[in-house]
């Protein structure tokens, strides 16, 4: 017989579905260990990765076809870099290829024969570089180096051209300084990391929501369509429980990965701790509804490293990280906006790195609570409709 719920105590009945999915996870080692390992451990292995934040002294090999004076100023002034080490010349690019293949060194530098005589001409000149892609990190490294390098040497060579003008044109030429604002060290690690931290509280807690209806499925399997652990209650009320039960889990994960982690690693911290955690309160919320809106593609506890683990690198895409997002199409902007990773780490880069308050990110903050309104609505309907007629009438269904 189903039960009749008064709705004046549906309060009382999500704190009990939430007292039971707490009950159901300090139960389940598999799930403490996405809720609570994954949450602590990947945030420090990400970091121990790009702790580094800077190579320095990266090797390369030069292949100097032109054998010019010019050709050697670029050469002198590429070793003086603090970035790149020139271990030697090479007769040819086989010798250099070589020479990486058995890494002795991770760059190629090519000085093409016409290098002088463009720059005698006033035309351009290039310089070829072959970079060894293992490392991101030497390969920027030594792309930032070499482009720096050229132009210095294309600044001086306006200035002596400008300096033969008779003609006052009010100053000289300008001066082109850097001035890092938000990522004072410019380490890709500081660059990364913060999208990582919000992204791993994410999918970390999709993977152990994923897991635990697993679980239910496996139960009801075996009892004849019941779940002995399962808090019998509306939908609205086992959705908004669980989701509380997450939230109280996730308390301390969230405060440890948002504000230790960087404390840790020295990475960017000039956001107010309080804007901070009002910014994660609504991400989890929904992450925690998302995640139970998700769990529809999952059909046994196994099944969730197949079905879900798969959606990281689709996430890390979409958040902007590897490709801005100003270069996506409607398409992929669009799906980037359901996921609330993507507005958790567009907050969260801009308070920690440019010391944004949380007014100044209203509109992300605000897409967040959106959000948790949309994956609500998704998730109660996945559960009354979906969900339970598929586990609850093992018999009518073929797993």
């Amino acid at each position: 017989m189903k039960r009749k719920y008064n709705i004046l105590r549906w309060p009382v009945h999500t704190l009990k579905a939430c007292v039971n999915e707490l009950k159901l996870v300090m139960g389940d080692v598999g799930v403490l260990v996405f809720f609570v390992l994954v949450s602590i451990a990947y945030p420090i292995l990400y970091s121990l990765i790009y702790n580094t934040e800077m190579a320095h002294d990266v090797r390369v090999v030069v292949v100097d076809d032109d054998r010019s004076a010019e050709s050697r100023e670029f050469v002198r002034a590429l070793d003086a870099t603090s970035e790149v080490k020139v271990i030697g010349y090479a007769a040819n690019m086989q010798e250099a290829r070589t020479q990486m293949c058995e890494h002795n060194c991770y760059g190629i530098i090519n000085l093409p024969r016409d290098y002088a005589l463009c720059l005698g001409r006033g035309e351009q000149a290039h310089v070829n570089i072959y970079c060894d892609m293992s490392v991101m990190l030497r390969y920027r490294q030594i792309l930032m180096s070499t482009t720096a390098v050229q132009l210095t040497l294309s600044s001086h060579i306006q200035k002596a051209k400008a300096s033969v003008i008779p003609i006052n044109i009010g100053g000289g030429t300008i001066d082109n300084e850097q001035v890092a604002l938000g990522n004072t060290a410019m380490g890709l690690g500081s660059a990364v990391l913060p999208c990582i931290l919000v992204l791993v509280l994410q999918q970390s807690m999709i993977l152990g929501v994923g897991m635990l209806h697993g679980g239910a499925r496996d139960r009801r399997r075996r009892f004849g369509g019941i779940d002995p652990e399962e808090y019998d209650a509306v939908a609205l009320v086992s959705v908004v429980g669980r989701a509380l039960a997450h939230l109280l889990v996730y308390a301390v994960p969230a405060v440890y990965a948002l504000l230790v982690v960087p404390k840790f690693f020295d990475f960017p911290q000039n956001g107010p701790i309080i804007d901070i955690v009002a910014m994660a309160l609504p991400y989890l919320i929904a992450c925690s509804f998302m995640s139970q809106t998700f769990k529809i593609f999952v059909r046994g506890r196994e099944s969730t490293f197949i079905t879900m683990v798969f959606t990281s690198i689709i996430f890390v895409f979409l958040s902007g990280i590897s490709w801005p997002r100003s270069s996506m199409s409607q398409l992929w902007i669009t799906l980037g906006n359901m996921v609330p990773s993507t507005w958790a780490s567009q907050g969260y880069i801009a308070m920690q790195s440019n010391g944004a308050s949380l007014a100044a990110q209203s509109h992300a903050y605000m897409m967040l609570w959106v959000l948790c309104g949309f994956y609500l609505v998704s998730a109660v309907l996945i559960e009354a409709f979906v969900a339970r007629k598929q586990t609850r009438n093992p018999r009518k269904r073929q797993y």
